[in-house]
Order: C-alpha cells, then sequence, then structure tokens
C-alpha cells in the first residue's frame, strides 16, 4: 500500500506516514516513518531490476540518456517483446515495459553504450531492433554493438525526426526568429493588464523545436479573437500588444501545414508501426495538403525518404516500433520523483523507474521483501550512485568552521543584574 501510494498515488514519504496514521484503527502494530517507507520502494526497484529477462529473439530496446544537476547521467534501456508489442497495437504503455538496464556513469559515452548493450544481450539474446532518438553516444554505441552483433534493425525514432526537420527548415528563418522574440515580449507587456489572460505561455530553452505546436496554437487563437468581442480597454490593450500577429498571417499558414504534414507521419507511424507499405500509406496522408511553397516540396521529399529508409528491408507481414515516446514518457515520470530529493541529481531516485513500469502486486512485494535486504540495497548505491550531491554538500558546509567573538563581561554587571 505504501508503494502504491508514493508511486501511483503520487503522495510525498511523509503525506503516506500521515494518511497511515489516519487509518491507525484498521492497522495492527506500528505505522512506517517515512524513511522506511522510501526503504520499502528502493527495495522492490532492485528485486525488479535484478530479475533476469526472458529470452528470445523479438526484443526490441529503446535507449536514452538523462542528466539532472552534477555529472552523473543515467543511460536507460528500456525493453518489450515484439509480440506483445503487436498485440497490443502499439498503444502501449509504462507497466507493458521491462527495464532491462539502468547505468550511472559520469561520461556517456559510444563505448559505455556499446558495453551496456552487449550486458543486456547476453540475457535477453540479440535483439531484433533498437529505438533510439539519434545522440551522437547512442548512435556510436549502437554502431559499434551491431559489428559484434548483427541481425538487428536500428530505427530513428520519427518524433526526434520530426523536430530535427523543423529546426533544419526554421532554425534560419528570420520570421521564425522574430516571432520567438516578440512571444517573451508580448508576455511581459500583457501580465499585469486586462488581457492578462491572453499571455503566450514561455518558450522552452530545451526540446524548443518539439514545442512549435504551442507558439502555432496561442497565435492562430489571437488571430480569431481578433474578430471576437472586447471591451475597449481590452480591444485597445490587445491591439497595442497581441495586433504584430497579424504580420505573421502568411507563415503562420506555412507553418501550420508544415506541422500538419509531420504530424500525420507521426501518427501513422505510431498508431501503426513502420510496415512495408509505410512509405505509401504516409505518401497517401501527405497528399491531402496543399504544398504550396518549395518548403513545404522539400519537407514532403524528407518525410518520405526517411520512412523509405526505416523501412527498408521489412518482409510483407513485419511490423517494427518507430517511436520511442514511451521512454520520453517514463523518464519524464521518473523526474518528477527526482525533483522531490534535497537536490535534482541522478540517486537513488532512478529505482523508482522498475516499479512503476510494474504492476505491483502483494505477491511480488512479499518476494521482493524476502529476497532484497536493507545491506543489499545500501550495496547498490554505494557502487552504482556513490556518494550524492547532497551529502556532499552537507559535509562542505559543517566544515566550515565560524568562528564567533565573545566579549568579555564586565565585573559591574553582576551588580547591574541584581539591582
Amino acid at each position: 500500500m505504501a508503494i502504491r501510494l508514493v508511486v501511483f498515488g503520487l503522495n510525498s514519504l511523509r503525506g503516506v506516514r500521515r494518511v497511515f496514521a489516519l487509518f491507525t484503527e484498521w492497522f495492527d502494530g506500528g505505522l512506517p516513518c517515512h524513511t522506511v517507507v522510501q526503504d520499502w520502494i528502493m527495495r522492490f526497484g532492485l528485486y525488479k531490476l535484478s530479475r533476469l529477462p526472458q529470452r528470445s529473439n523479438d526484443w526490441v530496446y529503446i535507449l536514452d540518456h538523462t542528466i539532472d544537476f552534477g555529472i552523473k547521467k543515467c543511460f536507460l534501456v528500456l525493453g518489450i517483446r515484439l509480440k506483445k508489442l503487436r498485440e497490443k497495437a502499439f498503444n502501449i504503455g509504462h507497466q507493458d515495459m521491462e527495464v532491462l538496464a539502468i547505468r550511472i556513469e559520469e561520461s556517456a559515452t559510444g563505448e559505455s553504450v556499446c558495453r551496456t548493450l552487449e550486458q543486456v544481450s547476453t540475457l535477453t539474446g540479440t535483439p531484433a531492433q533498437i529505438v533510439s532518438d539519434g545522440g551522437r553516444n547512442i548512435k556510436r554505441g549502437i554502431a559499434d554493438f551491431k559489428q559484434k552483433s548483427e541481425g538487428f534493425r536500428e530505427t530513428y525514432d520519427i518524433t526526434h525526426y520530426a523536430a530535427l526537420l523543423i529546426k533544419r527548415h526554421l532554425a534560419n528563418d528570420e520570421n521564425w526568429k522574430l516571432l520567438l522574440k516578440k512571444i517573451p515580449e508580448t508576455k511581459r507587456s500583457v501580465l499585469h493588464t486586462c488581457i492578462a489572460f491572453l499571455a503566450p505561455a514561455k518558450p522552452r530553452d530545451k526540446c524548443r523545436w518539439l514545442n512549435l505546436q504551442t507558439h502555432l496554437n496561442w497565435a492562430e487563437k489571437m488571430l480569431r479573437l481578433e474578430k471576437e468581442s472586447m471591451t475597449l480597454d481590452q480591444r485597445k490593450k490587445y491591439n497595442t500588444h497581441i495586433g504584430w500577429v497579424k504580420d505573421f498571417r502568411p507563415q503562420l499558414r506555412e507553418w501550420r501545414t508544415m506541422l500538419d504534414m509531420l504530424e500525420a507521419a507521426k501518427y501513422e507511424v505510431k498508431k501503426n508501426g513502420l510496415k512495408k507499405d509505410s512509405k505509401s500509406r504516409v505518401g497517401d496522408k501527405l497528399r491531402q495538403f496543399r504544398i504550396s511553397t518549395s518548403r513545404l516540396c522539400a519537407l514532403r521529399e524528407e518525410i518520405l525518404q526517411y520512412i523509405e529508409e526505416q523501412t527498408a528491408g521489412i518482409k510483407k507481414q513485419e511490423v517494427f516500433l518507430g517511436c520511442s515516446d514511451i521512454i520520453e514518457s517514463v523518464i519524464g515520470k521518473y523526474k518528477s520523483f527526482s525533483a522531490k530529493t534535497p537536490m535534482k541529481e541522478v540517486g537513488k531516485a532512478v529505482l523508482t523507474i522498475p516499479v512503476f513500469t510494474s504492476e505491483v502486486t502483494r505477491k511480488e512485494v512479499k518476494e521482493a521483501m524476502e529476497q532484497v535486504s536493507t545491506q543489499d540495497l545500501k550495496d547498490w548505491l554505494e557502487q552504482n550512485i556513490g556518494t550524492t550531491l547532497f551529502a556532499k554538500r552537507k559535509q562542505a558546509f559543517n566544515s566550515v568552521c565560524y568562528k564567533k567573538t565573545v566579549k568579555n563581561i564586565s565585573s559591574k554587571l553582576p551588580k547591574a543584574v541584581n539591582f
């Protein structure tokens, strides 16, 4: 119950202790404190991580790196059988995945990626497919692994590829740069006015090419609001601070078509997977759009070329995974737990990943508590995590010696006190 309340109920560790306190009369014995609850979660996570996967030749590996404060990086390998993937019709969730490896390293290199893939493949057998976001170190590690273990497909995640195409076409677009400059300026200018409810979202520093939709949605809604009724004061503020959006009307139309074309391709690949006829299916979807500029023509060809490359060699009845969205979602949920730590770093919170990607049943929790001791957990943390940033911070701050000057008490003070 404690594990479920934290991992699925999103309660804090101390919050779980308070929840239990509300139900004391239904419990026999003492109640766990927050450190005991944390210990249970970590032990269950270590138990799930230590379990050997079923050996098969149809495993799909999904890879990614994540980093928070400090220099430690987490390399995560998720796995799912192709058989299960096809049974689920590519509609998979966290609990459909298995955590095949979690590696904490200070230097994420191609060599370390290759080494991890070799270790995992000795347990599962050579995978049928490896899906990644095409990061430089991961790509190099997969290439090195392919030289030693042939026979698997390497797939470049379509979500990241779509972001790469957007970046390629808009990075040097002066109109796009001007729009990105105008949005934060507009947010600041309307924040304390009567049209504060129309303020745009703050542009993200990370993954900004994956968030073109947010900017377009706001700008298009502002154009539609131009014809809506407003108070005199609101209309005046709108014209002053948001009226500039009208100047971008032609560009917004082209950018929307670009985004819709990419969304159509992503929808096909995510919903139906990569098949032999994926290129023709995507081509049919792209013909629905009005391709009126040279940039849109180039984008269409790039999309079709990507689909052709990713489906090369696929047989008629075969279907493969085309995106790594699931690992992005898993890492996002992990970060919601790591954010609760004293210093947001890659630390013991990584052991929550095997927990929320599994069914937390009474039988498994019982086995985990019997097989994984607190000492086993301490040994794993010492070997893989080491000294945390928070521990180093406490040690550094406690070592600072503050000298306090104490004035000599006057001999006349006791007399004054007695008076």
